[in-house]
């Protein structure tokens, strides 16, 4: 089977898609996939580039004499590229956040649904997407029908494995992964007031976030730009997470952290629930930061608690193993040819 992967222009911020997709093309070449890796040359953020790139992407899948056919696989939010590739063509829609900024009456919520969903659904023939939840709100934000979409859940990280550490019963560090405004970081900075605390923090706050952080006297800290090794390294040296986002289209963390061998403190919410599993996270409401305090001084104060958390965490983890995500993916390439 031969397979070309397309890519995004890297971001130098964001960047989770081509580290999950990266580690997904090594699993498929070990397993005897000839795979080619190829990045846009322009950001898909204005109708001159997403041209640019459709007409570049066409220049990248002639056909050779004696090649056989080739699965093409748009891994990320460059799905508007889907119309200058042939047959069979798989795209991946991560979630439904462009279309959840704007009301429909929005000329941006129909560009969006147009170019990102609709069309490039039309033309795929077949759209993966990371969760139930994106399922479900891709049912109900678009036409795209139910029959062509399929759930491949995004894997672990193999190199995130368990390191035991004592809890710090006077003053742990709670790990927050993010920094946009659905990582909630106003609401986790509430929660934590007066409590005796480490917040570290990956990625770079908001000039409105630091404020907040810095009036209610947290003593936090914040990296950028890290390597794997280091962000593994701040689970590691890490007590809890604290993962009460708002809104995602898996919650990846969450895994991260369990497998770890770290309690976690997640939303209430979907993808969040299902992601940590039965007894896996203190679930908690992410829009009520006293629900938030609550949920982590329970883990502070009951060792038992933190105990049952960490061990039902890494079950749950063992669960979302590279190879059978991997599988999944050559089984759906494999019928369309």
């Amino acid at each position: 089977m031969r397979l070309r992967l397309f890519y995004r222009k890297p971001y130098p911020t964001a960047f989770s898609i081509e580290r999950l997709f990266d580690q997904l093309a090594a699993t498929f070449a070990e397993k005897g996939v000839e795979v080619e890796r190829l990045v846009l040359p322009h950001y898909n953020n204005t109708l001159t580039n997403v041209r640019a790139n459709s007409e570049w992407a066409g220049t990248q899948v002639q056909r050779t004499p004696g090649n056989p056919p080739a699965v093409n696989h748009i891994t990320g939010d460059v799905t508007s590229i889907v119309g200058a590739l042939p047959y069979p063509t798989v795209i991946t829609i991560h979630d439904c956040n462009p279309l959840l900024r704007y009301p429909k009456w929005h000329p941006r919520y129909w560009f969006y649904r147009w170019m990102i969903y609709e069309r490039p659904a039309r033309r795929a023939a077949a759209v993966t997407v990371i969760s139930e939840k994106t399922r479900q709100e891709v049912l109900a934000l678009t036409s795209i029908p139910a029959d062509k979409l399929h759930v491949i859940p995004n894997f672990l990280d193999p190199a995130f494995e368990f390191v035991q550490k004592p809890f710090d019963d006077e003053r742990p560090t709670i790990l927050q992964i993010g920094v946009k405004p659905n990582k909630n970081i106003s609401g986790l900075a509430e929660a934590l007031r007066g409590l005796a605390c480490r917040l570290e923090i990956i990625g770079e706050p908001s000039a409105a976030d630091l404020e907040i952080l810095r009036s209610h006297h947290i003593d936090f800290h914040y990296a950028s730009g890290l390597s794997d090794e280091e962000v593994r390294q701040r689970y590691r040296s890490c007590d809890l997470l604290a993962f009460v986002s708002t809104y995602e289209g898996f919650g990846l963390p969450i895994l991260e952290a369990q497998a770890t061998g770290r309690p976690v403190v997640t939303s209430d919410l979907s993808p969040h629930r299902e992601v940590a599993g039965p007894g896996g996270a203190r679930l908690v409401d992410p829009y009520d930061p006293a629900a938030i305090r609550a949920g982590i001084l329970d883990i502070l104060q009951d060792e038992a608690l933190r105990t049952n958390l960490i061990e039902r965490g890494r079950a749950n983890a063992a669960d979302y193993h590279i190879g059978s995500v991997a599988d999944r993916y050559l089984a759906l390439y494999s019928s369309l040819l």
